[in-house]
């Protein structure tokens, strides 16, 4: 019944109240324009602080949409200056200053179905369970090299050091050490004790303490129930139009942060390769040029690899007409600061339509695969090694594979999408001595659970897969694989198909299209934004012709599917001025 879905948060409650909460935030100091930014946006959204309508008249701001149960860190911007509430909860940031933090948490659930005559569970039975229920497993974890070390924290008020394990990462060629823990939800400090000397590790997060050290600080969100089941058969289009004269384009990438897509470079018609900054922002669907920036920018590129990691985007590799680059490039979205590094190591020699994966719980790039030809076409070569980039030294390793090792055949323009600890390999071309071969549709797996070994799906994966191609789109979209259009093995044949890949269950589906069906394409960029339950696609390439086009993917189960495209998102709006170029948006939304 679509009554029994809630239409502030989208979920089914099954005749229970809504666990999600209004957030009402106060800043009680002096200031004549205070805004408010937190990581529910990656402090990227101001919410403007208003004074209050009753006494004692301190500037609030409330979050809308209302924040999720968990932790939220957030600060306050006076007069352009940033600063944080000395009286409500910190905790250290990183960079020299604190931020304020702050626990959601989820309404009581009512159960109303009870039965009456059901006999009450003694007090202690109830707590025992529900303190069961509540365990949280959770896996504390440092790079902080050492044979032996401890864990000791507030837990169990700092009364009995942890032994963590130490395993040997031998794509990132460092140790980790780390212990799996069961906490029920709340927050935690624990520090690391190594030869009898207390440390903190200042690559996590930290809070300072009362010794005039710091120690790290442990978030443990409560779980979240009641979340109505994903539906992946059906997929929904909508079209809307943005007036923007913007040249057609592909090759190029689009990353989102906050509430905005930053999008780069491309490959234009000839030879045009670009190098400009645009900002498409998703409720308006106004484009604009990023302007303004400081620092070198990099030369102009397509089929590069853009990464997003914080507030920042890190960009690597690509070509042009001129050279096939090495070089890597981070934008710092907030400061709008170009910064060229330099990483040392085994640095990968420069190719072209390779895949870059960002593994956060590892601190590290995985950089795999790719295709190099020189400019005589003397020398073309296409790889399957894998590199790492270590973030915490910024030190470039070559995972060195057994000879006899399982592994893909070599490959470029393939996908490489995350979920989990795995990486998900799909389809790709091999192009050996210049001459085209018949393109890839293998499905492997690169498992960092277990030492970043290679394992192939293809003979084991059931239903049917999606035809050969390369560059195509391979998305993460609620722990499940989707792939995307692409080009076949002949130079016309663009596809627009959808597949799902249930990584449990190894099935591949087609899931039925509905709406306004996008023209196929290939070499097109994508990103998600908020939740990860929506793919927004930009440009591409059709045989001879390159468009703009984009589209949005909700991947959930409507419960106002009957209902208008308008009741839930808005008219589709439409610049008034006349435009110089029409690019289209594709939202794509599950039924």
């Amino acid at each position: 019944m679509l009554s029994n879905y809630c239409k502030q948060c989208g979920n089914r409650h099954e005749d229970q109240e809504c666990a999600v909460n209004s957030t009402v935030i106060e800043w009680k100091y002096e200031g004549d324009v205070v805004t408010l930014y937190g990581s529910w946006s990656h402090f990227q959204v101001g919410y403007p602080m208003m004074k209050s309508k009753q006494p004692p008249y301190f500037l609030q701001a409330e979050i809308n949409p209302p924040l999720p149960p968990g932790y939220h860190q957030y600060k306050f911007n006076v007069d352009g200056v940033w600063k944080h509430d000395p009286n409500a909860d910190v905790i250290y940031n990183n960079f020299g200053t604190y931020n304020n933090w702050l626990e959601v948490v989820p309404r009581k659930l009512i159960q109303v179905d009870s039965s009456d005559d059901q006999e009450p569970m003694d007090e202690d039975v109830q707590f025992r369970q529900n303190y069961k229920q509540d365990l949280m497993k959770v896996k504390v974890r440092t790079y902080l090299d050492w044979n032996e070390m401890f864990v000791m924290g507030s837990w169990d008020e700092w009364k009995q050091p942890i032994k963590l394990n130490r395993k040997f990462l031998g794509f990132a060629k460092k140790y980790i050490n780390y212990a799996y823990l069961h906490l029920t939800p709340g927050s935690y400090q624990y520090k690391f004790l190594i030869a009898g000397q207390y440390v903190f590790d200042e690559t996590l997060p930290t809070v300072a303490n009362n010794f005039s050290s710091k120690n790290n600080i442990l978030h443990v969100n409560r779980k979240q129930l009641h979340y109505h089941p994903q539906n992946y058969d059906n997929v929904y289009f909508t079209q809307y139009q943005i007036q923007k004269k913007y040249e057609r384009i592909h090759g190029l990438t689009m990353t989102g942060i906050g509430n905005e897509f930053y999008i780069f470079g491309g490959r234009g018609t000839g030879h045009n390769f670009k190098n400009d900054l645009h900002i498409l922002n998703p409720r308006t669907k106004e484009l604009r040029v990023v302007e303004d920036t400081k620092g070198p920018i990099p030369d102009p590129r397509a089929f590069h690899n853009a990464i997003k990691y914080g507030n920042k985007i890190i960009y690597y590799g690509g070509l042009n007409s001129d050279k096939v680059f090495n070089d890597y490039y981070v934008y710092n979205t907030t400061s709008k600061t170009w910064i060229q590094s330099k990483p040392k190591g085994q640095i990968p020699s420069p190719r072209e339509k390779a895949s870059l994966t960002l593994l956060p719980n590892y601190q590290s790039l995985i950089y795999f695969g790719g295709y190099y030809c020189s400019h005589d076409l003397e020398v073309q070569t296409t790889y399957n090694d894998i590199y790492c980039l270590d973030l915490t030294t910024m030190m470039w390793t070559h995972y060195d594979l057994d000879e006899y090792a399982l592994k893909p055949p070599p490959r470029s323009a393939h996908s490489a999408t995350q979920i989990k600890d795995k990486l998900y390999i799909f389809g790709g071309q091999l192009l050996p001595e210049g001459h085209y071969t018949p393109n890839f549709n293998d499905l492997w797996i690169l498992d960092f659970s277990k030492e970043a070994s290679w394992a192939n799906l293809t003979p084991v994966m059931k239903g049917e897969p999606p035809s050969p191609r390369h560059g195509h789109l391979g998305s993460a979209l609620a722990g499940h694989l989707f792939i995307y259009g692409g080009r076949g093995e002949h130079s016309n044949d663009i596809l627009g198909d959808l597949y799902h890949f249930n990584p449990e269950t190894l099935v591949w589906t087609k899931p039925k299209i509905h709406g306004t069906i996008p023209i196929p394409r290939c070499y097109c960029a994508a990103d998600t934004m908020g939740s990860g339950n929506e793919l927004w696609i930009i440009g591409g390439h059709k045989g001879n012709m390159i468009f703009n086009q984009q589209s949005q993917t909700h991947v959930y189960v409507m419960s106002f599917e009957e209902k208008d495209d308008d009741d839930i998102f808005g008219s589709p709006k439409v610049v008034s001025r006349k435009p110089e170029f029409v690019m289209d948006i594709v939202k794509a939304i599950t039924k």
